[in-house]
C-alpha cells in the first residue's frame, strides 16, 4: 500500500472549522433584536390622557355630591317624620328653635367681621402713632391691640425702649465705644429667623438701628 507522505508533512489549505458563537437568551446582546427605545407621546395622546383624568376627577366630585345630597335627603326625611309626630305646640317650639339657631349663626358671622375690622383699625392707629414719633411703622404689628388702653401702654413702653436704643446707638458712634447698657451685642448676617423670633423687643430694635437690611430680611 502506497502512503502519501506529503499529506502528513504539508499543512492543509482548507480553513479550520470555527466554533459557532454561543447562543444567549439576553435580548440586549442579540444583534437581531432592536434596541429598546423610550415611548413617545403625540399631542393627541396627551390630550386624551388629560381628558381621561378630567373625567375621573369629575366623576369623583359627582359621587361626593350625590353622597352629600343623599345624606341631606335623609336628614330632611327624618326631620319631616319627626315633625309629623308633633302637635301644634311642639311644631311652634321647633320653629322657634330653628330661628334662634339661624340668628345665632348670623350673629357669629357678623361678630367675626366686626372683630377683624377692629383689629385693622387698631393696627392702623398704632402705625399712625409710630409714624408721628418717627418710629418705623413695621413695629406696629408687635404692639397693636384692639383695647385702646392696652395699645397706648404698649406704645409708651415701646417708644421709651426705641428712643433709648437710638440714644445708645448715637453715643456709640460718637464715642467709638460699645455701650455698656446693651452689652456690646453684635449682629451678623448668619442669623436666622428663628434667632430673630427669640430676640426681645429691645434686641430687635437694636438690630434695626445697627443693620436695617438684616432686620427687614429676618422680620
Amino acid at each position: 500500500m502506497k502512503t502519501n507522505l506529503q499529506f502528513f508533512a504539508d499543512p492543509s489549505n482548507d480553513p479550520e472549522p470555527t466554533d459557532p458563537k454561543p447562543t444567549t437568551n439576553d435580548p440586549a446582546q442579540d444583534p437581531k433584536d432592536p434596541k429598546p427605545s423610550g415611548k413617545t407621546y403625540t399631542q393627541d395622546d396627551i390630550g386624551k390622557m388629560m381628558a381621561a383624568k378630567a373625567k375621573e376627577v369629575e366623576s369623583n366630585l359627582q359621587d361626593d355630591f350625590e353622597k352629600e345630597l343623599k345624606q341631606k335627603e335623609q336628614e330632611w326625611l327624618e326631620k319631616g317624620e319627626k315633625r309629623a309626630g308633633m302637635n301644634a305646640s311642639e311644631k311652634a317650639q321647633a320653629d322657634l328653635e330653628e330661628q334662634r339657631q339661624a340668628l345665632k349663626e348670623q350673629q357669629d358671622r357678623l361678630q367675626e367681621k366686626l372683630d377683624e375690622a377692629d383689629r385693622k383699625n387698631a393696627l392702623a392707629a398704632t402705625k399712625t402713632v409710630l409714624t408721628d414719633k418717627h418710629i418705623p411703622a413695621e413695629f406696629a404689628e408687635f404692639i397693636s391691640d384692639v383695647k385702646e388702653d392696652v395699645r397706648n401702654n404698649n406704645l409708651d413702653k415701646f417708644t421709651n425702649l426705641f428712643n433709648k436704643a437710638v440714644q445708645e446707638a448715637v453715643e456709640k458712634k460718637v464715642t467709638g465705644n460699645q455701650s455698656p447698657q446693651n452689652g456690646g451685642q453684635q449682629f451678623n448676617a448668619s442669623m436666622t429667623r428663628e434667632d430673630f423670633a427669640q430676640m426681645s423687643l429691645e434686641e430687635q430694635t437694636n438690630l434695626y438701628r445697627q443693620n436695617p437690611d438684616l432686620y427687614n430680611k429676618l422680620k
